[in-house]
């Protein structure tokens, strides 16, 4: 199936700078979206955390680099992730996202956090967060989007998590959660430990 996302003439996302090399391409989007963080918890505040507030999460996020974001993808994602052994995720289908999407976060809503201790909040959260970072709703930059909704939303439920340490472990956080998402076999004790010491840390 074709990626309407891609350039005809580059394996790169098509982009609002008309970057055609990957590298570059990359360190705009980090350059970018790093500004647009520094902010992001004013600029989104409130009880209200539903699937809109995600996509709007993504959009101010991405919103200067690609069109689409904030939107749906509309093609499936297959990901060779080296701690599955090339594996991938199995990511939400297009036409389930909103569904998968809504009913993840229906189910962190519906979760009495606040009589919970640390380490229950740590095992439920982890394996509630892994479920919505599965659906993958979005082309690109899911991880960044989901973890800010994750962060805001820990924060207004009194469990405040240290962004500072998740940023400064992003590869082994998107890790731990390609490793909660992997079928019968998910192991949900890496992203537990990060949780937890986010927590404990906040």
């Amino acid at each position: 199936m074709k990626d309407i996302y891609l350039y005809d003439d580059a394996e790169v996302l098509k982009n609002n700078l008309g970057i055609k090399d990957e590298d570059e391409l990359n360190k705009a989007e980090a350059d970018i979206t790093c500004i647009r963080l520094l902010d992001i918890d004013e600029k989104f505040s409130g009880s209200l955390f539903d699937y809109a507030r995600l996509k709007a999460i993504h959009k101010y996020i991405f919103g200067d680099i690609y069109s689409w974001a904030g939107k749906e993808r509309e093609v499936p994602i297959v990901k060779g992730e080296r701690v599955l052994g090339g594996d991938t995720v199995r990511y939400s289908l297009p036409g389930c996202i909103e569904r998968d999407a809504e009913n993840a976060i229906a189910d962190l809503n519906n979760t009495n956090w606040e009589e919970l201790s640390i380490d229950e909040t740590a095992s439920i959260f982890s394996v509630k967060l892994a479920a919505l970072w599965q659906v993958h709703p979005f082309r690109e930059g899911n991880t960044r989007t989901i973890v800010t909704f994750a962060t805001q939303f820990a924060e207004y439920h009194g469990f405040k998590m240290n962004k500072a340490l998740l940023k400064e472990n992003a590869e082994y956080v998107r890790d731990s959660l390609v490793k909660a998402c992997d079928g019968q076999y998910s192991d949900y004790k890496y992203l537990r430990r990060i949780v937890r010491d986010s927590i404990e840390k906040g």
